[in-house]
């Protein structure tokens, strides 16, 4: 990871402002303002109006990120501090699994098309199914809701 990201999400997780200015939201994801700007415009990110004009949460900020670098990059780049500002049960931790080899060669095969990890394609398909029987999961596994919600 280069030292502007590692920066950028450092600031991200880390800065105590409630909110910053379009430009410094496009800056620390590391796109234009046209491009923040779209976004906004598609509802991916939200802003409020503040005494200051139109801003992005950090909340919106952490989501964006979230979205933008895989959470293992987050994780190292926030390094011991990430046990402060990474809700426990959305840390990342180690799954050990046996499944058939077509879909050990069909995660690959994801993780090379998409120039990702299987750890981020696995993530992303889990994502989906905790969405799709979330409120079951919700009645059985205290603190499911509020880490399926994070960062909001």
């Amino acid at each position: 990871m280069n030292k502007i990201t590692r920066t950028s999400i450092r600031r991200i997780f880390l800065s105590p402002r409630p909110h910053v200015a379009l430009m410094t939201a496009a800056d620390l994801l590391g796109i234009t303002l046209q491009a923040l700007k779209r976004e906004i415009a598609e509802g991916s990110i939200v802003t409020v109006s503040t005494g200051s004009g139109v801003r992005v949460t950090k909340e919106e900020l952490i989501a964006a990120a979230l979205q933008t670098w895989p959470q293992a990059a987050i994780e190292e780049a926030l390094g011991e501090e990430a046990h402060r500002v990474l809700p426990e049960a959305i840390r990342l931790v180690d799954l050990r699994a046996r499944v058939p080899l077509y879909q050990r060669e069909m995660l690959l095969c994801l993780a090379r098309l998409n120039q990702t990890s299987v750890d981020e394609v696995l993530t992303r398909e889990l994502e989906d199914v905790a969405s799709a029987h979330a409120e079951e999961l919700a009645a059985a596994m205290p603190g499911f809701e509020d880490a399926l919600a994070w960062p909001e």
